[in-house]
């Protein structure tokens, strides 16, 4: 602790100033030197600090000099030298002034913050030395601690109570309870309402609904200047000044009332756009990337776009450091703002080194092969911020961060990819009860990234009282360190329907290839050996002739993909066509054509409510005298199709009968063409849990093949439900009620699932 600033002049005052003792005093021999006041701190200790000693002559600088050095050795809170004349010399006393040392620290008044919470943030400790300066930094703390908590407006006051040996420092603490900003009012607004300008802000009023707590804190402020000031530039407001916001607090400290004071200013017009400096082609072309127009009102984030698009324009040229300044020059007289864009290019820069930070699973390899650029290759902003969004696309990483420093030339940047990595292993469960299967239970476990290489695989397991299937399949997405991608997949299946058994065991490959940006075509092979048995004889003929044999088929598919992650999207497009020719010249029993489509898009509506948009389409075409086999066919109901359905309940039927005497019942069995649609809105409900609602509506039907699509026998339902991003995947609670429900058909269906919709 420094000795206090008026001390130390007094000292060097009393010791330097001519006055007659000092003169006296000149040239005498220290007789002797005292310590007075101490008491943890030894007499040695203090004396092996001093330069002064016994029988040397007394010199004022040393003393001051003795000064400093026990104020720097800390522990004392103050310190008085008294000089007392003695026979043939001086006696120099110190009289010390110790600091308390702290034998205990009690909270007192406290009930929103534990103690132990306290104790561990502030650096004051029990059988230490008691400085003043900790001593406020510990109050500080304290306070910001409750700050943190939505308690600006707490009293913390401290008491020393001496005792033997130290002092117990007590913290008396009074909370006031959560202060809320209770109005918001602006001063000065002609063209924009109260209302508009609080529709602004971040901080608002307390409300009656327990989502408007009116919270309020002094960053926020900050930022509430900065958006208004952006909402008067965005609307041509050039010169608006809005002073710091005025801030008052009710007798009772509960409410606070905020004052905005504006001076707007008046609007202007854009009048001449200019861009002046380094052109690098000419200036058409550069002002061509400009959406800002003459004439229009001027607005600060059109602007800003601008202002992006030439450094994006500038960094693909490899001007790294490029600087781009807009600068409004209004005038008063007509209202309207010429628009510069400064431009100073600097100089072109290569990329050196690439350097990968933050993977701790995955290889270097799989990050580096998504990386457009190479090391050597001039520097081009806009590769760089693709290679981010594709290594966002993977979905391996919550984020991926890049930086550009100096490389080890002065034309050089090196570039570093630092990613965070997230979980990409899943275990999904779902589980249900249909009128078709009863009870049933399906299981998967997924890993995007198997040991760090890239490789994607998934092992399925659905159980339930009439069906049992297990699926596994391997991706490779860049084989042998290509751009191919080699797929193999095997499943086995078992069927007990009420009117027969079916069993199917088979497998396949695909490779694929990427072209263009976001374009994958692939080629593949599939086998399936099906068995049909134990048929009742309420099946129709037709169902029987062709329901065992071999499918062996040629497949291909066509994709494309935006999406801003595979595994969790909210931004992009996904669509796929997929096609498949069965026939006894690939050696197999059964000859159809089937072509499938899918789009799935999803879109960020406003503040992490976002929409998504499902469709599906199928047809399949037997290529011979035989009908297509049951087991092809089309069925929609179910978590992942049409949710106010029971599974596999929707398609065309027939009604047979049970038996000889008894009545009849409704058999689904599909149809050679089908179409789905689903639409959801996803609204946050606890965005750190991931915790969500989800409101839905499913449209589809499949047909057979004496009946065309027709939008008026599509069944539909809508519904709601519940979302949790769980450790175990996401967790789907939904409720399905169709629309113009039929008999036999639930008024309910619950599904419970964990995993995506898909």
């Amino acid at each position: 602790m420094k000795p206090p600033k008026g001390l130390c002049w007094v000292l060097l005052v009393a010791l330097l100033c001519p006055m007659p003792w000092v003169a006296h005093a000149g040239g005498q021999t220290i007789k002797g030197i005292a310590i007075v006041g101490n008491q943890s701190v030894s007499t040695a200790a203090i004396q092996a600090v001093l330069q002064s000693r016994v029988g040397q002559p007394y010199d004022p600088a040393t003393v001051e000099a003795d000064l400093r050095a026990l104020f720097k050795r800390g522990g004392f809170a103050d310190i008085r030298v008294e000089r007392e004349s003695v026979g043939g010399g001086v006696r120099l006393i110190y009289h010390v002034v110790e600091r308390p040392t702290v034998l205990s620290i009690r909270f007192e008044g406290n009930k929103k913050i534990k103690e132990k919470d306290l104790r561990e943030k502030i650096t004051i400790r029990e059988y230490r030395a008691l400085g003043g300066e900790e001593l406020a930094r510990a109050v500080e703390t304290m306070h910001q601690m409750y700050e943190e908590k939505r308690f600006f407006l707490v009293d913390i006051d401290y008491d020393l109570q001496p005792r033997e040996g130290g002092a117990d420092l007590v913290f008396r603490i009074k909370e006031h309870g959560k202060a809320g900003v209770r109005r918001v009012q602006f001063v000065g607004n002609h063209v924009f309402s109260d209302r508009d300008l609080k529709k602004v802000l971040k901080t608002k009023e307390r409300g009656s609904f327990p989502f408007r707590r009116g919270k309020f804190d002094r960053e926020g402020l900050a930022a509430d200047l900065a958006l208004l000031g952006r909402h008067y530039l965005n609307h041509g407001y050039l010169r608006i000044h809005i002073a710091e916001p005025q801030i008052e607090i009710s007798k009772d400290k509960r409410h606070i009332f905020l004052t905005f004071t504006i001076d707007e200013g008046q609007q202007y017009r854009v009048k001449d756009i200019r861009v002046e400096g380094d052109i690098v082609t000419t200036p058409e072309e550069v002002r061509a990337l400009i959406t800002t127009k003459p004439g229009e009102i001027y607005k600060h984030e059109l602007v800003e776009t601008d202002l992006q698009k030439l450094n994006l324009f500038y960094g693909t040229l490899g001007y790294a450091f490029a600087n781009v300044q807009p600068i409004p020059m209004p005038n008063d007289t007509d209202g309207t703002a010429d628009l510069i864009f400064a431009i100073s290019k600097g100089r072109r820069v290569w990329i050196d080194r690439i350097n990968i930070n933050g993977n701790s699973s995955t290889r270097d390899k799989v990050i580096r092969r998504e990386v457009l650029v190479k090391e050597g290759d001039l520097f081009n902003r806009q590769l760089i911020e693709d290679s981010r969004a594709q290594l966002m696309q993977l979905g391996y990483f919550e984020n991926v961060d890049i930086a550009t420093p100096r490389g080890r030339r002065p034309d050089s940047v090196d570039l570093n990819f630092t990613v965070k990595e997230r979980p990409t292993g899943t275990f999904n469960v779902g589980a249900g009860f249909s009128t078709a299967e009863s009870f049933f239970l399906t299981a998967s476990v997924s890993k995007e990234n198997f040991f760090g290489r890239g490789l994607s695989g998934q092992l399925a397991v659905e159980l339930s009282k009439i069906r049992q299937q297990y699926i596994i399949n391997m991706t490779d997405p860049h084989f042998l360190d290509s751009d191919w991608i080699l797929s193999a997949q095997s499943s086995r299946t078992v069927y007990r329907y009420p009117e027969y058994d079916r069993r199917a065991f088979g497998g396949g490959f695909s490779l694929g290839h990427r072209f263009m940006k976001n374009f994958t075509a692939s080629l593949g092979y599939h086998a399936e050996d099906v068995k049909a048995l134990n048929f009742q004889f309420t099946v129709p003929e037709v169902f029987r002739q062709n329901a065992s044999g071999l499918t062996s088929s040629i497949t291909g598919s066509l994709s494309y993909d935006t999406r801003d992650n595979r595994i969790y999207p909210r931004k992009g497009l996904f669509v796929n066509v997929f096609n498949e020719v069965s026939g006894t010249k690939l050696g197999g029993d059964n000859d159809f054509y089937r072509i499938n489509g899918a789009a799935r898009f999803y879109q960020p509506i406003w503040k992490g409510v976002g929409g998504r948009l499902f469709g599906k389409v199928g047809y399949i075409k037997s290529l011979g005298d035989r009908s297509v086999p049951l087991y092809e066919r089309y069925l929609l109901g179910g978590p992942n199709s049409m949710r106010g359905f029971n599974f596999w309940t929707v398609g065309p039927s027939l009604r047979i009968p049970t038996g000889p005497t008894s009545g009849d019942a409704r058999f689904v069995y599909g149809g050679n063409k089908m179409v789905q649609m689903n639409a959801e809105i996803e609204v946050p409900l606890y965005e750190p849990a991931g915790l969500k609602a989800v409101a839905f509506v499913d449209v589809g039907n499949a047909f057979a093949e004496d009946e065309p699509f027709s939008a008026r026998n599509l069944r539909s339902n809508y519904g709601m439900g519940l979302r949790w991003l769980s450790p175990l995947g996401p967790l789907r609670f939904e409720w399905g009620f169709p629309f113009k429900r039929r008999d036999g058909e639930a008024r309910t269906v619950f599904n419970f699932t964990i995993g995506e919709f898909n």
